[in-house]
């Protein structure tokens, strides 16, 4: 028996091992690395919604079940950034490990290195359908705030002196037939309305009989009849892209990837030990934790692409543009790669 399992190991790391003679990764050792990327890239990315979300809704915090119509659009785009963001980091690091020159089959190299990684294309996938099947959220993010701003008025009519608006940080003067309270986002600015309207997508307000102080450096006091804010960020995924489009675009932008990586000369990398034996220990990690940020570059630049484009709601084929971005982030990380190998060949150790 024991003797079968040695033999079954000494077959499976033979069929591990590339025509280099290193040995290439097995799809577990992929899946591993996928898996604790991915919440980290993920969750900055959540992070960085929570927070726009705190600063255009200042309330936010007192009304929690209010927000699940604008939490799952940052849910979805957490994934859908981070898998893009943890599918560059781990594809590039497996080439710059391996960096394979070719199959025993005869293989082209890089045929041999886009099959070496193939099962990251599962695993996108399978983020990716994930991602599309969470609710869309609310599809008039607008009119929601607007029945928010009804309802508080509304309030009036039972006797109520002053009503807050949940979300918004402002609160409705019965008395004065106005809304009150200060700036979202700016918090030393007070205004004051007397109607207050959203657009649909959340992308512009109208105001009417407006009154805005603000006592910094300077005194200012401002009125006017009508005043509109365009310009914001929506909260709703572009309706331009249905969860099938949306998930086409998105694959299409990580195989664009995979494809672009697989195709460029990769230079195998010696290990961080072999490199620099005497090396601190803490160097190693912060060199390993630097290239790792290095690496992840192109999938982030296609994330921020593809994000800055849907908020504009650009047309299927203007995301080729992201890709575009990408590509060119990937030619000056393999530059990197070539030019300063002592930085990669840290990440051996990470």
């Amino acid at each position: 028996m024991a003797s079968f399992w040695s033999k079954l190991a000494y077959f499976g790391y033979n069929r591990e091992m590339s025509t280099s003679g290193r040995p290439s990764a097995p799809a577990g050792r992929l899946a591993r690395d996928f898996a604790l990327i991915l919440p980290i890239a993920a969750l900055g990315v959540g992070v960085l919604g929570l927070v726009r979300l705190g600063r255009q809704f200042p309330a936010a915090a007192a009304s929690p079940a209010l927000l699940v119509p604008f939490l799952l659009p940052v849910l979805a785009l957490a994934l859908e950034a981070g898998v893009l963001v943890a599918f560059s980091t781990v594809h590039l690091r497996q080439l710059l490990r391996a960096a394979p020159a070719g199959s025993a089959s005869g293989l082209p190299a890089a045929l041999a290195r886009a099959r070496a990684t193939l099962p990251l294309l599962a695993l996108l996938a399978l983020v990716l359908g994930a991602a599309e099947l969470i609710p869309r959220g609310t599809e008039h993010p607008g009119a929601f705030a607007n029945d928010l701003v009804h309802t508080a008025r509304g309030s009036c009519e039972a006797g109520a002196q002053v009503v807050p608006v949940p979300l918004l940080g402002l609160n409705v003067s019965c008395a004065a037939g106005r809304i009150e309270g200060p700036m979202p986002g700016v918090r030393s600015v007070q205004v004051a309305m007397r109607e207050l309207t959203f657009s649909d997508d959340l992308r512009r307000v109208d105001i009417v009989g407006l009154e805005l102080s603000a006592a910094r450096a300077l005194r200012v006091h401002l009125v006017a009849g009508r005043a509109r804010i365009a310009g914001l960020a929506p909260w709703s995924r572009s309706p331009r892209l249905g969860p099938l489009g949306r998930f086409a675009v998105l694959a299409s932008l990580g195989v664009a990837l995979w494809l672009a990586a697989a195709a460029l000369s990769w230079r195998s990398l010696p290990s961080s030990s072999d490199d620099a034996p005497g090396e601190p220990r803490w160097r190693r990690r912060a060199l390993g934790w630097l290239a790792s940020v290095l690496l992840a570059v192109p999938g982030a630049v296609v994330a921020a692409g593809f994000i800055s484009l849907d908020q504009e709601r650009a047309q299927p084929l203007v995301y080729a543009s992201a890709g575009l971005l990408g590509l060119l982030a990937l030619g000056l990380v393999r530059l990197l790669a070539w030019r300063v190998p002592r930085i990669f060949s840290s990440f051996s150790s990470f």
